[in-house]
């Protein structure tokens, strides 16, 4: 079966040089040019044929970077970019790329947890809206009742939460993450990604650790609004690209998924308007 990897980055020797990435770790894997040439003989071991590339950088010119690259790479299918919310005009320019099909505001890095509640960043998410692109979360469970305040003011908006927003893996202490990703969960528009998940926990975590999570988004959201996404190469930093697949297959497997082929290909297709070639 084809499969549609929703959530993967890649970058330059360049961009690491100017210092775009000040969140990856010294050393290990991670400061090292990953593009679509490294990228290819993964996907074909795992049977993936088309991809979602998203931002790693909070810059306009990663993302025209990443554009020329899926203009020219046939597995990539669009790009999740960045640009100033606060300043929607920047708009207009990359939604006439046809590859544009979201953004994504690096929300667990701002200093201000309720920074996408600010009255300066609305008519930015008005204009997403407006264009039909959607917005990606990435962040923690102490955003997510800021992040639920504005979103279901705005039904129109499609959301995409990635990495599950990053609970804790500690059931019992993750009550709170299970209340609000229930709420948003009620919002129409709103899908998750099962992603970035190992990358959350110490290496070595049993798959059983992570089977509640996914039951809980398959759940809540249905198993039509639950992506897969592979993070590569962040993955790299506790395994490589088809370790995640396999982990991924165990995972869902255990988690009582029914409808794989929609989990591996076509909520993607559907969430962000693309089509494996």
């Amino acid at each position: 079966m084809p499969r549609l990897d929703a959530h993967h980055h890649l970058w330059s020797q360049a961009g690491i040089d100017r210092g775009d990435y000040p969140w990856m770790p010294p050393g290990g894997p991670l400061p090292e040019e990953y593009l679509p040439d490294r990228l290819a003989p993964e996907l074909a071991a795992a049977d993936v044929t088309g991809t979602i590339v998203v931002q790693a950088a909070p810059s306009v010119a990663e993302t025209r970077f990443l554009l020329d690259l899926a203009a020219r790479t046939e597995f990539v299918l669009g790009v999740t970019g960045w640009l100033p919310l606060e300043q929607p005009d920047a708009l207009a320019e990359l939604a006439a790329d046809p590859y544009f099909v979201g953004v994504r505001p690096i929300l667990q890095d701002l200093p201000d947890d309720d920074w996408i509640g600010r009255p300066e960043v609305r008519p930015g998410l008005l204009a997403l809206a407006d264009a039909g692109v959607r917005f990606e979360a990435l962040t923690f469970t102490r955003h997510l009742p800021t992040l639920y305040a504005v979103l279901s003011d705005l039904p129109e908006l499609t959301v995409v939460l990635d990495h599950l927003s990053k609970p804790s893996y500690d059931w019992e202490a993750d009550d709170g993450w299970r209340a609000w990703m229930g709420r948003l969960a009620e919002l129409p528009n709103t899908w998750c990604k099962l992603s970035g998940l190992l990358t959350e926990v110490d290496t070595g975590a049993p798959v059983d650790r992570f089977v509640p999570y996914a039951a809980f988004a398959f759940d809540r959201f249905g198993e039509d609004r639950v992506l897969f996404g592979s993070d590569w190469p962040v993955c790299r930093l506790r395994a490589e690209y088809g370790d995640v697949v396999r982990f991924t297959e165990q995972l869902v497997s255990a988690a009582g998924l029914g409808d794989a082929e929609g989990f591996w290909r076509s909520n993607a297709e559907r969430c962000y308007g693309v089509r494996l070639r």
